[in-house]
Parts: structure tokens; C-alpha cells; sequence
């Protein structure tokens, strides 16, 4: 009696069960979907000290954000995906570049102004960055700051210490001006058949007609290579003429450069050549590719008649215009000049730190050598100068009209196919044309 009891209310509960499961009472919950994972998209370049840069502030940003996934965009330096007709797909949040380009960016409308991110983030510092290093990152002709820097560089010179004392030469001084510097490269290549003493086409140089290495000869002259408004191209005034032969005597008098033409190898790696010119960010670079076989460091660059001159710069990041999520892309890009990110930086041996209250750091001082001296990409601030600013539809002294007709001057010169005189008049022209068409 029970047990029919018990199966009478068992049906009833079992077709009550089957109505409501027909109704989808019973049904399984729908899947909660899975959230869009967040992409920081990074536009960056195939440079191994650059590389190690971006690596850095990735790490150090993915700490603070492990849910981002970050995107690399390699690029060849053109920034063709910041321009209006580039697919979405590809337009970055976050971009790398050297500070020469930033006024175009700027002029284009591809950057962001980050100046009250800045100034209201209490975890960095904007007044302990050097201001030559935050100047590149501003425009003329739009208020605001646009590129937050990594390294503030200065051109010092790498120098083959075992090679140099092997030779009798002596060894590169700090109060050297350029006359010392020439005698006791010809004392070397006298002692070192083989070898040029200096290199400004070794693998990873930007090459002879950069213009961190000709400017400050022209400037050293007391030449320059823009009047000071501006407006007026003057790399044939007698001055610069002056400094410009100087520079191209390197190889067509004294005879102690490297020949013009795509190198094979490296040749401070290979020690034929005994010194090259170059930023604080190649030290990484020669640490591991010399390694033990020989002692290098860096000395100043020698002084010339109106003083001592080298070409100073940055690179840094900037936050894009068509960043998905500015505040995520300026988390990325505030981390360059964190304390803890110019630390790694600088221990990384990939630059030389832009806070002013690093530069006397005693960690960083205690690098392990080489190079022993790396104070001299500090100490060299002193006499750095920056590129001359051109009109965007000229170029700058990177690309367009102003870099080829420099290029192809120095290259004419070098080769002894015309004089000084002859090929910069003719610049100079060519330059001024772009000038007078942009005012």
C-alpha cells in the first residue's frame, strides 16, 4: 500500500519534473563568455638595443597589468600605420621613436598630449627629467608634450684600449683635442698595418653622413647648419666650408677613417678598426660581442677650435591618438621614466638615464666595466647639440630632400669627385629652394 503510495507520487513528481524541464526550468545555465582579452598594441623597430628597451618596459608594465596582452608592431620607421588610410587592424596604441620625428607626428595629429597625465601622476617625476630630454618631445607649433624619453644620449668614442697600447699610441685623453687625436691615429696605423684607426660606417652606424658626426665639426668651426631663424640654409658659409673640410680631411688628408662602403663585418669586433663614435645604448651591444678577447671603454670626443661639440638626442615612447585606452597606453609609457625603469635601463647597459637625480647614483657608477668610463655619456652632456629643426615638407637630417642632399655631398666629397665648397654650395641651394617654398 505504501510502496503504491510511494509510486503514485513518484509519477506525479517525475511528470511534474518532465513539464518544467520541457519549459527549460532544468535546463543548464548558457556559458558565461569569455571576456576579449585587453591588447596594448606597441609599434617598435628590429634594433637589439632598442629591443632590450621595449623588453624592459614591458616586463615592468605587464607587473602591474598581467591581464593586458601586449602586441608588438615592428615597423620600419616610416610610420606608415599612423597614417589616416592605415588599416585599424594594425594602428597602434603605443610608439617608439627618436625624438627627430616627433614633430611631424605632431604636425600630422597621429600623437597624444600627455602633459596633464604627466603632471598629475603622482608615481613619476616630470621636473627630475633633464630637460634636453623632455625638449624633443614638444613641438613648436602645438602646446603640450608629446614623446616621454628613455635614454638622453650623447656621441662618445668606443675606443680598442688593448690595441691602442699595442700600437705605443697613447691612450685617448680627456682634454684631447681632435689634432691629438689624429697624431696618435697615425702613430697607431704606423705600429698596425691593417687596422683604420676610426670608423663611422661599422656595422650598426648610422654611417658618415650622420649628422651627430659632421654637425659638430661645422659647429666646432663656429659654423652652423641653419641661420638663427631658421630660414636660411648655411652650410656654405665660410664656417661651416671650414668645418666641413676638416671632417672630410678624416679620410682624404690624414687618411686614418675607414673607406665609404657597406662593411663586411664588424670591425671593432674584428679589430680593424681601433675607435668608432657612438651612443651609451651600444655598450650592451660590444659587451657581448667582444666579450673577453680584448679591453675596450669610451673616452670624450676631442675639442675642436670653438670648443668641444657632439650630437645629443633621445628616443622614447609615445601615446597614439588612436589608443583604444589612453590611461592603459600612458601606464605603459610612464614607465620610462619611473625610477625603477630607468635603473633597469641604464644597469642594462642600454642607455644613459634621463633623471637628473640618477646621475650620480652609486649603483650605476659601479657598473662592471667595460666601460669603466661611462660617465662620459653624462660628463658629455655638457657640450651636446641637437639637430636642426627643417619645415616637415623639407625632411630632416633623417629623411627626405635635407638627409640626400647632405648624404650625397659628403659622399662626393669623400670620394674626392668634388670639393667642399663645390658640393655644399650645391646643397645649400637645394635646401634653401625647400626653405623658401615652406615658410
Amino acid at each position: 500500500m505504501r510502496h503504491g503510495i510511494f509510486f503514485r507520487r513518484s509519477s506525479v513528481l517525475y511528470a511534474a519534473v518532465l513539464l518544467l524541464a520541457s519549459c527549460g526550468w532544468f535546463a543548464p545555465a548558457p556559458p558565461t563568455p569569455t571576456p576579449e582579452p585587453r591588447v596594448l598594441r606597441v609599434y617598435t623597430v628590429r634594433d637589439t638595443t632598442i629591443d632590450g628597451v621595449v623588453q624592459i618596459i614591458s616586463d615592468g608594465f605587464r607587473e602591474r597589468h598581467p591581464d593586458v596582452q601586449i602586441e608588438l608592431i615592428y615597423g620600419d620607421g616610416s610610420y606608415s600605420e599612423l597614417q589616416p588610410n592605415a588599416s585599424a587592424r594594425v594602428v597602434p596604441d603605443v610608439v617608439w621613436l627618436p625624438d627627430v620625428f616627433t614633430a611631424a607626428l605632431v604636425e600630422s595629429g597621429a600623437l597624444l598630449d600627455v602633459e596633464e597625465l604627466a603632471r598629475s601622476d603622482q608615481s613619476i617625476d616630470l621636473a627630475d627629467v633633464h630637460p634636453a630630454a623632455l625638449e624633443p618631445g614638444r613641438s613648436r607649433s602645438r602646446p603640450g608634450l608629446f614623446m616621454i624619453p628613455v635614454s638622453l644620449e650623447t656621441i662618445q668614442m668606443y675606443y680598442n684600449r688593448t690595441l691602442w697600447q699595442r700600437s705605443g699610441a697613447p691612450l685617448p685623453q680627456e682634454d684631447w683635442t681632435w689634432d691629438d687625436l689624429i697624431a696618435a691615429c697615425t702613430r697607431l696605423q704606423e705600429a698596425s698595418p691593417g687596422v683604420n684607426c676610426l670608423s663611422f660606417t661599422n656595422v650598426g652606424l648610422a654611417g658618415y653622413e650622420w649628422w651627430a658626426y659632421w654637425l659638430p665639426w661645422v659647429r666646432g668651426a663656429g659654423g652652423d647648419a641653419l641661420g638663427a631663424d631658421g630660414a636660411q640654409s648655411t652650410l656654405s658659409s665660410p664656417a661651416a666650408i671650414e668645418g666641413l673640410q676638416g671632417y672630410a680631411d678624416l679620410w682624404l688628408k690624414h687618411k686614418i677613417a675607414a673607406p665609404p662602403g657597406a662593411p663586411r663585418d664588424d670591425c671593432f669586433v674584428a679589430q680593424t678598426c681601433a675607435a668608432f663614435f657612438s651612443l651609451a645604448g651600444a655598450a650592451r651591444t660590444y659587451r657581448e660581442r667582444v666579450g673577453d678577447r680584448f679591453d675596450w671603454d669610451v673616452q670624450l670626443v676631442p675639442s675642436h677650435p670653438r670648443g668641444r661639440f657632439t650630437g645629443i638626442g633621445t628616443h622614447g615612447f609615445a601615446v597614439t591618438r588612436a589608443a583604444s585606452d589612453p590611461q592603459l597606453a600612458w601606464d605603459f609609457v610612464k614607465y620610462t621614466i619611473s625610477t625603477e625603469g630607468q635603473r633597469a635601463v641604464a644597469m642594462a647597459y642600454l642607455g644613459a638615464p634621463v633623471l637628473m637625480s640618477l646621475g650620480d647614483d652609486p649603483d650605476l657608477a659601479q657598473l662592471p666595466p667595460p666601460p669603466a668610463n661611462a660617465r662620459a655619456f653624462i660628463t658629455g652632456r655638457a657640450f651636446g647639440i641637437a639637430p636642426p629643426v627643417y619645415p616637415p615638407a623639407c625632411g630632416s637630417v633623417y629623411n627626405g630632400l635635407v638627409q640626400s642632399a647632405v648624404a650625397g655631398a659628403l659622399e662626393q666629397v669623400i670620394r674626392g669627385a668634388v670639393t667642399v665648397e663645390e658640393a655644399f654650395t650645391a646643397t645649400d641651394r637645394r635646401i634653401q629652394e625647400c626653405l623658401d617654398a615652406n615658410r
